[in-house]
């Protein structure tokens, strides 16, 4: 393991931060006494680990695949690990003048987002959730393409793509359908899992489908406060107000297969619940836009899902 000093960062802060930037074959560190890169496999994944000071903290971006195996690693080692968001750490770069975008200068860049924002560590996933994480994508990667093959099958004239369109809708039915069996299975295996997932079905509108997407994409639940779900689902109305001028307020970032999810669970429950029923027709009545009125329903409804996970006692009415 290369180490060599860092001449960019202030000698006063402290090493516990190390950032790693992710590719498919290897993988770049830095932090305050360490700089380097080392081959992105498990074997030296544990060499990486076993030379760490104790209670580091390590900082990545999500990027797929490609950081899981050290990620769980790290977990099971004992070490604090955040999966940052990736647009929030690109702003933050920016934000400090880093135009230059290279393996070592990200690594860098995560080691200083660690030390200015001091991300909160994430909780390790059981393998349940690795497995009901990695199910969900894959169903909903399966539930776009067979849309997109839909949309695209009545514009088809010829016979031969016609054919292997329908035939791959076929497939890809059966394949959700299987996608699904499993998902239902991963939540049996794990008690927690199961048990949330059962109170998240009580919401009329909130299928076993829709309850264990939301358990996959956002694992915080129930530690979340309004503002952070929110923020989270990317549906918290920001400003933009200067001077006297009041401008419209504009939603951003958050979970895109999360958001996903709350989109087409709103759908279901304008419809079947009543309570959110009345409020989207409340506010189309005022005058709100559709898509806004939309928007206000998938926050409220992930607010409540975030609060019957937190509240056990909490009853619906």
């Amino acid at each position: 393991m290369p180490t060599t000093p860092n001449p960019t960062a202030d000698s006063a802060v402290s090493t516990t931060y190390i950032g790693i930037d992710f590719s498919k074959d290897k993988f770049d560190f830095n932090n305050l006494q360490i700089s380097g890169s080392s081959p992105n496999d498990p074997s030296h994944h544990r060499r990486f680990l076993a030379k760490l000071p104790k209670g580091a903290h390590l900082i990545c971006e999500s990027t797929g695949a490609y950081h899981r195996p050290l990620v769980m690693a790290a977990h099971a080692a004992g070490f604090k690990v955040t999966v940052a968001n990736p647009r929030q750490v690109r702003d933050f770069a920016k934000g400090l003048g880093r135009r230059a975008k290279t393996d070592s200068i990200d690594a860098q860049t995560l080691f200083l987002f660690g030390v200015k924002v001091e991300p909160k560590s994430d909780q390790p996933p059981t393998p349940a959730q690795v497995e009901l994480n990695e199910l969900s994508v894959a169903r909903q990667q399966a539930v776009l393409e067979r849309s997109t093959l839909k949309v695209q099958l009545p514009s088809q004239s010829t016979k031969l793509t016609r054919s292997l369109t329908k035939a791959r809708i076929d497939l890809l039915t059966t394949q959700i359908k299987k996608l699904e069996a499993a998902i239902k299975k991963a939540i049996a295996s794990e008690e927690k899992l199961a048990a949330a997932a059962a109170r998240l079905v009580q919401i009329k509108g909130v299928g076993l489908i829709t309850a264990a997407s939301c358990l996959a994409f956002c694992p915080e639940l129930g530690s979340l406060s309004r503002n952070q779900a929110s923020a989270l689902l990317g549906v918290a109305p920001f400003n933009e107000d200067s001077g006297n001028v009041n401008g419209p307020r504009h939603i951003a970032g958050g979970r895109m297969r999360l958001r996903n999810v709350l989109y087409m669970a709103a759908l279901s429950a304008i419809r079947f619940n009543p309570i959110l029923r009345a409020f989207y027709t409340k506010l189309r009545t005022a005058g709100k836009p559709a898509k806004l009125a939309l928007t206000a329903v998938m926050r409220k409804l992930f607010m409540l899902i975030n609060h019957l996970i937190k509240n056990p006692e909490f009853q619906l009415a």
